[in-house]
């Protein structure tokens, strides 16, 4: 469980990266809490939203790791190397665009599983020093924080539709 550990380096964040990464939660937390205490007419479209988000996230990250990978490209033998990071680089966008169809409790639950999936090949991106450990930091926080919220959506009792 080493890949879950903060920075073994300290090393914060880009004051940037932490801030906009921070408000990315922003509409997770919003778009949770009016499905569950806003007015009735409008926690469909709250759950609605919060998936569309969600599966957007998804895919800004299957991007980064395409970024990763296409940064590790700077050899020919590198290609092979990097073959898995840009399969897994599309697979959240896929996965997004599933959840978006299926909608409901199964899809904010496939958006949550699929952000805690990326944490975890991000991290693994960190442990084998492809990416900064404060990007591994970061990304601990907002995942798991994203995730929660997505999950807070899929237990609402609306989420079915």
């Amino acid at each position: 469980m080493a890949f879950l550990a903060a920075d073994p380096q300290g090393m914060r964040a880009p004051v940037w990266a932490e801030r906009l990464g921070l408000a990315g939660l922003l509409p997770f937390f919003g778009l949770a809490a009016l499905a569950w205490i806003g007015p009735a007419a409008s926690q469909a479209a709250a759950l609605l939203a919060l998936l569309a988000y969600g599966a957007t996230i998804l895919s800004f990250l299957g991007g980064i790791a395409w970024g990763f990978a296409i940064a590790d490209t700077r050899q020919p033998g590198d290609l092979g190397r990097n073959a898995p990071l840009f399969i897994l680089g599309v697979l959240p966008q896929l996965l997004g665009w599933g959840a978006l169809l299926a909608g409901g409790r199964p899809g904010h639950f496939a958006v949550a599983a699929g952000l805690v999936g990326m944490l975890w090949i991000d991290r693994r991106l960190v442990a084998e020093g492809r990416a900064p450990g404060w990007y591994g930091a970061l990304r601990l926080r907002l995942s798991l924080l994203a995730a929660f919220a997505m999950l807070a959506g899929a237990l609402h009792g609306g989420a079915a539709s």
